[in-house]
């Protein structure tokens, strides 16, 4: 079974890339890893991780939200504290990181799309890279 996970998260990968070139839909800081949103009603498990194979059920992350949201998933945890957490990423980074840190992913996607690897850019990728070149 661990062999689904792997495939689950290859598959969000191929499809949508590196998570190091999105931005983490928590904190707004730079991506590192693809967590899933644990909202699938087909979820999947091996002996200690939930997953799903529907790529749709998965988010860019830092390491630090998804260890949190894995965490406060795994608690159970209320809404109100869910929303708390929520808010103490969001205040992580002043504005002035957060920009520096949308010009080094836009980088990091122009090397991807034109880089070695000849992959079509997603239309994301697309926007970022024209807003920063233009």
């Amino acid at each position: 079974m661990a062999d689904a996970y792997r495939n689950a998260h290859n598959a969000v990968r191929a499809e949508h890339g590196p998570a190091s070139l999105h931005q983490c839909v928590w904190c707004w800081g730079d991506a590192a890893q693809w967590a899933y949103d644990h909202a699938d009603p087909k979820e999947q498990t091996d002996k200690r991780r939930r997953f799903s194979t529907d790529t749709a059920h998965y988010r860019p992350m830092c390491a630090r939200c998804h260890r949190t949201y894995d965490r406060l998933h795994r608690e159970q945890a209320e809404p109100d504290r869910i929303e708390r957490e929520f808010s103490k990423a969001r205040m992580r980074y002043p504005r002035e990181s957060l920009a520096a840190m949308a010009e080094r992913r836009a980088i990091r996607v122009h090397t991807y799309v034109i880089g070695k690897r000849r992959m079509a850019p997603l239309t994301v990728w697309q926007v970022r890279y024209q807003r920063v070149m233009s």
